[in-house]
């Protein structure tokens, strides 16, 4: 395997063990790997993946400094060359060609390439991950609201209906007070009904994005 194929053209001394196995796995694996040069921070190599995520092409990374999109912080901060510390499934958010933010998994390694060292930084789009946990959160908002807006008057109704239970059993009590606690009552769930529809209009009305299909569907049905 020649060191253009590879990508690694600005450094003669990096160069994976031959074979089209190596390179196989580099561009079919479905992880975004970069290949960094320590002391430049320089990316030498780039697999496919790591193009799709950021949205450029492998001409546009190699060469490129790597915090100038892939890491926020300053130069001279770098967590595994400067800081020394251990980068391994940490969240964070690199801004693609579009200025789009896509938060990533990321996970960095030292390897020696040729008695040389190099940084393997890898990571995944977790981009749907997120948009599912959003809609996660999103649900449990408005359920707990609707959970909310019943409760309560459901439970004074209960003891109410078991007031006039006890009320009735006897022989003293009077028609026309049982009739209007009823009404009462009748008068409460309407309201728990019109705290529903309101539910469900709000759900209708907000953006897709911000409520899970299915409890929209939900509402929407019902």
């Amino acid at each position: 395997m020649t060191q253009k194929s590879l990508g690694l053209m600005s450094d003669p001394t990096c160069t994976l063990p031959s074979g089209d196995v190596f390179r196989k796995i580099f561009e079919k694996i479905q992880t975004g790997i970069l290949i960094i040069d320590p002391e430049a921070h320089r990316i030498v190599d780039a697999n496919p993946l790591a193009e799709f995520i950021t949205g450029r092409s492998k001409e546009e990374l190699l060469g490129s400094v790597c915090h100038e999109f892939l890491c926020p912080v300053k130069r001279g901060e770098c967590p595994t060359t400067d800081l020394h510390q251990e980068v391994r499934n940490l969240e964070q958010v690199i801004i693609n060609k579009n200025d789009e933010k896509i938060p990533i998994l990321k996970t960095v390694t030292k390897v020696s390439i040729n008695r040389r060292e190099y940084l393997i930084e890898s990571f995944i789009d977790i981009l749907d991950r997120k948009k599912a946990e959003e809609r996660h959160i999103a649900l449990i908002a408005y359920l707990s609201e609707s959970i909310l807006r019943v409760k309560k008057p459901l439970e004074l109704m209960h003891e109410d209906f078991n007031q006039l239970a006890v009320l009735v059993s006897g022989s003293d009590y009077d028609a026309e007070d049982i009739r209007m606690q009823l009404q009462l009552h009748a008068n409460n769930l309407s309201q728990i009904v019109k705290n529903l529809e309101e539910l469900q209009a709000k759900a209708v009305g907000e953006k897709p994005t911000d409520i899970p299909p299915e409890f929209r569907d939900f509402l929407i049905e019902k």
